[in-house]
């Protein structure tokens, strides 16, 4: 049995703070959880490793917060968000990190299976190295190993933080284009971010946006909740 949560539309940071707070409560014999969440304004999260201000030299409003978890920026304007946490003794908890990733973004895969038409999403298996080094810090710009993959191009990134009490799963679906003027307009000095977005970002649809994080979540629901 899982327990779902859906949080609704608050600010970038408190959908963090809920995040880790989940994680810090989270009890070895716990349910597993799904939380679905959304941002009261555009917002863009980081990994607790990375500093923006090395890469942003305007915010153009961003709400911006640190994640709890590791991983780039994510640019929260076309995506749906959610997170997945696996308590110590649920059957998908491993210590290996790479294990974890694996068995969430295969749920994720066959959620978004339904949504594609032309392709069959898979599994990155094989990093390629980055355009340059900027690029290593813009999840979408830089695939993974085990980000869904459809055609060659990203739709599922995710990061993860793992206690003795359980992981924490963050994934970001990418649903429609991205405003890549807009992204341009952020960035201090010349790198090949916004190039490798554009390269790397697979566009699931040309429709409405609201919509189609319903339908996701609830494909992601149905899929999650049968493990």
């Amino acid at each position: 049995m899982w327990s779902v949560v859906n949080s609704g539309k608050k600010s970038a940071k408190e959908n963090m703070d809920r995040d880790e707070k989940f994680l810090q409560e989270l009890k070895p014999d716990d349910f597993p959880i799904l939380h679905f969440y959304d941002f009261e304004k555009p917002s863009a999260t980081f990994g607790v490793f990375m500093k923006p201000e090395l890469f942003l030299t305007k915010t153009h409003g961003l709400d911006l917060a640190k994640r709890p978890t590791g991983g780039g920026m994510l640019f929260h304007l076309w995506d749906l968000t959610f997170s997945v946490l696996i308590p110590k003794n649920h059957y998908g908890y491993s210590d290996d990190v790479m294990k974890n990733y694996k068995f969430i973004n295969e749920l994720v895969l066959q959620a978004v299976e339904p949504f594609v038409t032309l392709s069959v999403p898979d599994l990155l298996v094989i990093e390629a190295p980055p355009k340059d080094e900027a690029c290593r810090h813009f999840c979408f710009a830089k695939p993974t190993k085990y980000d869904v993959m459809i055609g060659g191009k990203k739709i599922a990134g995710s990061a993860q933080r793992r206690k003795k009490n359980g992981f924490l799963h963050q994934g970001s679906i990418s649903i429609i284009a991205p405003d890549f003027d807009f992204l341009k307009t952020l960035f201090k000095e010349k790198n090949l971010v916004v190039e490798a977005m554009k390269d790397f970002t697979y566009i699931l649809t040309d429709q409405d946006l609201e919509k189609s994080k319903q339908a996701l979540r609830d494909s992601l629901q149905k899929v999650i909740c049968q493990v």
